[in-house]
């Protein structure tokens, strides 16, 4: 007989539970678990607490900022109108292939032990004596 006011008391807050899509992303902060949710993602409402907002997201409950609810200023601010005089024609660019340069310094493990290799190889270049170059340059 005591549980039956708890199972109602869930049964109510499940059918009270609004469905809200969240439109900025969020992170979902529910006991030891975090989760990041995308915008668009649809979640249940809970309750309001002032700026926060308690939400389930299958099965974590947990609160986020109320802001992320709404849209920012300029996704809900129309676009600016496309003036109709546009030059009357204009050139088309020549396209060249993007060439794919490896980030100096690098930044992955990987890269750090090649970019050390070929530090290495020239400064061991570098210290190398070249007795035919030597010759060649007294005669």
């Amino acid at each position: 007989m005591k549980r039956l006011p708890l199972i109602l008391l869930a049964l109510t807050a499940s059918l009270l539970a609004e469905e809200v899509t969240l439109k900025q992303p969020a992170l979902l902060k529910a006991d030891r678990n975090i989760v990041s949710l995308k915008a668009g993602t649809v979640v249940e409402l809970v309750a309001r607490d002032g700026t926060q907002v308690v939400i389930k997201y299958h099965n974590l409950t947990g609160k986020i900022p109320a802001s992320k609810l709404e849209e920012t200023a300029a996704a809900s601010a129309p676009a600016a109108p496309v003036s109709a005089a546009k030059p009357a024609e204009e050139k088309p660019r020549e396209s060249k292939p993007v060439e794919t340069k490896p980030a100096n310094p690098p930044q992955t493990t990987y890269g750090k032990a090649v970019q050390k290799a070929k530090d290495n190889a020239a400064a061991h270049e570098k210290n190398t004596v070249k007795p035919a170059d030597e010759v060649l340059k007294d005669h």
